[in-house]
């Protein structure tokens, strides 16, 4: 019995040590947004992430025993820390450790919840005290031949809300995958053209309308029947590094890309090869002037030029290997989720983002819990002693 309550509390100190931390990491990245960047606002963001690495790191140590796949993963997250300073890696692998024991219905209902309130919140602030906003350049789109100014629900930029909502999407079709029906579909798609209509923000529409379709694909799909489908999804995450890199790079003066994109490509091409190096192994400095001239919205971009491809190789087997494991397992609800994502993350820098992009935590959660270095060592050890034997 005593165990059981010890079992018990431990749980409720767990979710609520959790919840606290998603709070403080939403709150610090809706400032850094939405917010005029005055001394009192830069002072308290940089307390806010002290305090969210300080109660991460409280959780990894109340965590009494950690897996060698754990340790191993979190390890090389430090050490690409050290080399690249930069933590958004690290930031992930101990939000997934630190939910590593609670249930993730838990999980993605504080992330739905949290992410609602923060966009509710957010809005009205736009709105009723416009001045404490970060002063935009307006964004215009050219329809009919008219220029038309393009609206941002009071956000700092029109293109946060998608950013914003793909949490909020993710998180309900996680909630009701089960039951996902029309009904959701046309709620989802209705909020969906809802958003454009006011931001006529066309990558997040396409790329939102390209998830949701992905959704239904894997709903209906058994990816383990189909070896070259779950193949694909697999490297789907390297797929997309790819051509990101090629079209930053080979194809970044390509006027239709360019159109589709919104000057994505061009963009892109001044922190892969103008000004950086996208064969770095550590990443690249860029200065002030440049990331404000040059918004850096592609995740896959930001992952070979900010953390270099030592970053790259890294991330990337975790993506992968997690894939596997959840295909393997038939969790195409988790697999779903995670497409999103990958697919938003090609014209968002929203990928390593540990307070919206709760399905790479889970990704990486469920790669510590499955423990695959353990697994391999204890293979390669029955594999020596039959070896020996036969050798007697």
């Amino acid at each position: 019995m005593d165990s059981f309550l010890n079992r018990f509390n431990k749980i409720d100190i767990s979710k609520y040590l959790f919840s606290f931390t998603l709070f403080i990491i939403l709150l610090r990245r809706y400032i850094v947004f939405n917010l005029e960047p005055t001394t009192f606002v830069e002072k308290n963001t940089a307390l806010l992430f002290y305090a969210s690495i300080g109660l991460l790191v409280i959780q990894f140590a109340l965590i009494k025993k950690h897996n060698i796949t754990e340790l191993a993963i979190f390890l090389v997250a430090c050490g690409l820390y050290v080399f690249t300073k930069e933590g958004a890696i690290l930031v992930l692998i101990l939000v997934a450790i630190s939910i590593r024991d609670i249930d993730d219905e838990y999980i993605v209902k504080n992330y739905l919840i949290m992410n609602i309130l923060f966009i509710i919140a957010f809005v009205i602030i736009g709105n009723v005290l416009p001045d404490i906003i970060k002063i935009s350049e307006q964004h215009y789109r050219i329809q009919n031949g008219i220029s038309t100014v393009r609206g941002g629900f009071g956000l700092h930029n029109p293109n946060l809300m998608f950013f914003y909502s793909i949490s909020v999407y993710a998180a309900y079709i996680f909630l009701r995958f089960d039951k996902y029906n029309m009904v959701d579909r046309l709620i989802l798609l209705g909020i969906t053209v809802f958003i454009y209509k006011v931001t006529l923000s066309r990558t997040g529409l396409l790329t939102m309308i390209a998830g949701l379709i992905f959704v239904d694909l894997l709903k209906y799909i058994d990816l383990k029947k189909y070896t070259k489908l779950s193949f694909l999804m697999k490297i789907m995450p390297i797929i997309l590094l790819v051509s990101s890199v090629a079209i930053g790079t080979v194809f970044s003066k390509n006027l239709l890309l360019n159109s589709v994109l919104a000057s994505r490509p061009k963009y892109w091409n001044m922190y892969l090869t103008q000004e950086g190096n996208f064969l770095s192994l550590f990443g690249n400095s860029y200065s002030m002037e440049i990331k404000q001239a040059n918004p850096l919205d592609n995740s896959y971009v930001y992952l070979t030029v900010m953390l270099g491809i030592v970053s790259v190789v890294f991330f990337m087997y975790l993506l992968y290997k997690g894939l596997d494991l959840l295909i393997q397992k038939n969790e195409n609800k988790y697999i779903a989720i995670i497409a999103m994502f990958l697919i938003y993350s090609f014209a968002e820098n929203i990928l390593f983002e540990a307070g919206f992009n709760f399905t790479i935590v889970f990704l990486i959660k469920y790669i510590i819990i499955d423990n695959p270095l353990k697994n391999k060592i204890r293979r390669e050890k029955n594999a020596s002693i039959i070896n020996n034997a036969n050798i007697k």
